[in-house]
């Protein structure tokens, strides 16, 4: 069933009311688990509240580009069976920020005005990478409720019992490129897969591209790029 692309802010807030709901769906197979070291892909259940609750189904193609406009108001846009959510006033105005590792807390000047978003979706020996342009970075904000949100589809994960690290999601500098897990630096970063659904989420600061299945690079974090 094709599912509608873009959604108005009032839907966004109720997708995020509902966060708490899913909670308790997720924790009784969450409850299975150990808990995992800081940076460490972690249960859905002992993700923020302010996340954002989506199903992911599948059944689009594994790879495709995908075009989407989004301005001041936020939304909700799938690129394949993958997704990501915008707050309102989430997205820093690319003609007046920075941009580059070292820039991702910086404040900056919303984005009052449309942009179009371009999404290269791959998906090849075990791994999915979803790939951004132009580059972005997104406000910054303490509260998880204004945060931006990426979710990838790992149907893989349903199920599982222990070892998440193959749901991670990393950054990549480029479709393809080196990995590199920003949550060892930066635990607000750290990715929580829902084992009932089989969805992997986490925070993004900032686009290029995100990668799911694959090995992070050991000897990089975001302020050192691949």
């Amino acid at each position: 069933m094709r599912r509608t692309s873009r959604y108005t802010a009032g839907p966004l807030i109720a997708l995020l009311a509902l966060a708490g709901c899913q909670d308790g769906v997720v924790s009784t197979e969450a409850s299975k688990f150990d808990a995992p070291a800081a940076s460490a892909p972690a249960p859905m259940r002992l993700a923020p509240a302010g996340r954002p609750n989506l199903s992911l189904n599948g059944g689009l193609p594994d790879s495709t580009s995908v075009d989407f406009v989004v301005g001041p108001n936020g939304g909700v846009f799938y690129t394949g069976n993958h997704a990501v959510v915008f707050p309102s006033q989430s997205i820093c105005d690319p003609a007046t920020s920075s941009y580059g590792p070292g820039t991702w807390d910086q404040p900056c000047t919303p984005l009052q005005t449309t942009l179009k978003v371009h999404a290269e979706v791959r998906h090849a020996n075990g791994i999915t990478s979803v790939d951004f342009t132009p580059s972005l970075r997104f406000v910054p904000s303490s509260s998880s409720s204004r945060w931006v949100w990426m979710l990838m589809y790992s149907p893989e994960a349903v199920g599982a019992q222990s070892d998440l690290s193959s749901f991670n999601i990393l950054w990549a500098s480029r479709l393809g490129g080196p990995t590199v897990d920003e949550a060892i630096v930066d635990t607000s970063l750290r990715t929580y897969v829902d084992t009932f659904q089989g969805v992997s989420l986490r925070r993004i600061k900032h686009f290029s591209g995100y990668t799911l299945g694959a090995e992070r690079n050991a000897t990089t974090d975001s302020s050192s790029p691949p």
